[in-house]
């Protein structure tokens, strides 16, 4: 007796990929990649100073000494600029370059501030900005400037 074989059933097909309409302003999928995992690396950047901070004992304005320290909302000021410039890239905001360069800003005053404090910690912030308002200016690279589409 020879085994009955069932037809082998087509795959689903593959769902529709939405595409997102990309305007004058936008960057680049492969620069708004860089772009938040540029910034996310400043973000990781601050991590390191936190702990660091609490490991040696040295307070930053925005810690304050581990017998006092400052309340949550004051210790996560340095992280607002980086992780809402992630946010604005992961929702492909335009105008992205300038929001960077102000998000440097911010966080360069952070660093300026902890400079008369801890020094070395005020160096490694302003290097943290620094290296967020390169990624922000180089991202113009990838900017466009011009409607995509050609016109019909």
């Amino acid at each position: 007796m020879e085994p009955i074989l069932e037809p082998i059933p087509e795959p689903p097909a593959a769902p529709a990929r939405s595409l997102r309409v990309i305007r004058p302003g936008n960057l680049t999928a492969r620069w708004t990649t860089t772009f938040w995992l540029g910034w996310a690396g400043v973000a990781g950047g601050f991590i390191s100073v936190w702990y660091s901070s609490r490991v040696t004992g040295l307070a930053t304005w925005w810690l304050g000494p581990e017998a006092e320290p400052r309340s949550i909302l004051v210790s996560l000021v340095p992280f607002v600029a980086p992780l809402g410039l992630c946010v604005l890239a992961l929702s492909h905001r335009r105008w992205l370059p300038y929001f960077g360069i102000a998000g440097s800003g911010i966080t360069a005053v952070i660093g300026a501030i902890d400079l008369g404090r801890i020094r070395g910690y005020g160096v490694i912030e302003l290097v943290l900005a620094a290296a967020g308002l390169a990624l922000s200016v180089a991202s113009f690279a990838g900017m466009l400037r011009r409607d995509p589409t050609p016109a019909g």
